[in-house]
């Protein structure tokens, strides 16, 4: 198949699996994004080692020689009607995961990558700067909060990629960000103020990794700003003005039903051991399987701001 003509399949294959787009860049090291993430471990030396893991994945070819291009794909999940009752208390994305397999979007990702090798070609999920390979192959822009935003999705998107070992034509990049000037919404919203500046995150900072990551127990100067989140945060998404009216809700989330009284705060604030085993950590099957006590400590957390919140 000609070049031209297997890009097109490849795209085909992508609208097919049911991503919302697809876009090629070429498999050159990432040297900015590498450049990047050098000067966040010198400006925060304490969180050196989150932001390490990410160097690994500044040149697609490191662990895939044979890589001649590079295939990102955007799963939008802004389409679930998610329980208003878990909203605000564990970020969308994970209500969305379609990592779980009674989730809808679950094949997706498989069949691109059983389609991809169909076309005859080699590949290997995965591998490299996601968000920045998104705005190299033209279908998302990197925000002040470091969040990618697809054109008409806003930031409720995965990016999926696959490196292939086929030299395809890059599509445009859209490497300038999409915020408007001086905006600050982000920053001004976000709890702990882990945004620092346009484009500058502090990881051990940020509610999402503080809620499920973060050594325990959290440092209290942070553990009472973090509010109502139990596992992961939405704030600087929700209050971006990219993300007005992406949210659409038209897909309803079965998946979820059997586990909405299971994961509100005030359920979780009293759970048992096997509570946790046997209901939420399959939910969350990629964290640790021992520790209830986080899941507790944060929805304790929850609860007790709502309560001081109906007092006033």
């Amino acid at each position: 198949m000609r070049e031209s003509g297997l890009k097109q399949a490849v795209k085909d294959l992508a609208a097919a699996c049911g991503y919302v787009a697809c876009g090629i860049t070429g498999a050159e090291p990432f040297a900015a994004d590498r450049e990047a993430v050098g000067l966040r471990i010198r400006q925060f030396p304490e969180a050196a080692e989150l932001y390490q893991r990410f160097m690994n994945r500044a040149d697609p070819r490191r662990t895939a020689p044979w890589c001649g291009s590079v295939v990102v794909c955007i799963r939008w999940y802004g389409k679930y009607d998610l329980p208003e009752t878990l909203v605000g208390h564990i970020g969308r994305h994970y209500l969305a995961d379609c990592r779980l397999e009674a989730c809808p979007d679950y094949a997706m990702a498989k069949n691109m990558t059983g389609g991809l090798r169909a076309l005859g070609l080699r590949c290997k999920k995965g591998g490299v700067p996601d968000r920045w390979a998104a705005a190299r192959a033209g279908v998302a822009r990197v925000a002040n909060n470091c969040f990618a935003y697809s054109e008409g999705y806003g930031s409720w998107i995965n990016i999926q990629t696959w490196r292939i070992d086929a030299d395809l034509e890059p599509d445009e990049p859209t490497l300038e960000s999409p915020c408007p000037p001086g905006c600050r919404a982000c920053l001004n919203a976000c709890p702990t103020g882990a945004i620092k500046s346009a484009r500058c995150m502090r990881m051990d900072e940020c509610v999402a990794y503080l809620s499920y990551s973060a050594p325990f127990p959290i440092d209290r100067r942070l553990w009472h700003k973090m509010g109502e989140w139990i596992y992961g945060c939405d704030v600087c998404q929700t209050a971006c003005p990219l993300n007005d009216g992406k949210w659409k809700k038209t897909e309803k989330n079965p998946w979820l039903t059997p586990v909405i009284d299971t994961l509100t705060p005030a359920a979780l604030a009293v759970m048992d051991d096997e509570t946790y085993r046997h209901s939420v950590h399959p939910l969350f099957w990629y964290i640790p399987a021992d520790d209830p006590e986080r899941w507790r400590a944060n929805a304790r957390r929850a609860v007790n701001l709502m309560a001081a919140k109906n007092k006033k």
